[in-house]
């Protein structure tokens, strides 16, 4: 194996680990928001339905408040809106880095062509850090025309 396979596979591996700590970091994000915006949901239901008293009973306003707090402190509906908003955001993420990945995954996993995935890794890389990182070359929208 020459130097550049060695250097293809390096950066592949590395495009790799980059590509997958994004898809986490916002699989978790994403979860943190989904549990937030579920669990409001369900509470403000929850809690609409316990404030809405047909009669003037004291013993059905506490039996509604006592089901309120109840389901208040229930959290397992939140555990599986975590799971499923991780998972959620995880895979769009890696759904918007597929060109990273796709070729990270043929550098590492080609045997004669794993050159040609680590120039596109270069080149892709390139592209990335001109247009995204230093935000050049893309139209300016919010600059009006003259």
């Amino acid at each position: 194996m020459n130097k550049w396979n060695v250097a293809s596979k390096i950066a592949g591996g590395l495009t790799a680990g980059m590509v997958l700590y994004n898809a986490h970091d916002v699989g978790k994000k994403h979860s943190e928001e989904h549990v937030k915006m579920t669990s409001s949901e369900r509470l403000t239901k929850l809690y609409m339905r316990s404030r809405r008293v047909d009669d003037l009973n004291p013993t059905t306003s506490k039996l509604k408040d006592k089901y309120f707090l109840s389901n208040a402190d229930w959290n397992l509906p939140d555990k599986f809106h975590a799971v499923t908003g991780y998972v959620k955001g995880a895979f769009e993420q890696m759904a918007s880095d597929i060109i990273p990945a796709s070729l990270a995954t043929g550098a590492l996993l080609s045997k004669k062509h794993s050159k040609i995935f680590g120039a596109g890794l270069v080149i892709y890389g390139i592209k990335y850090l001109i247009c995204d990182v230093l935000d050049l070359g893309r139209p300016n929208y919010l600059k009006g025309s003259e």
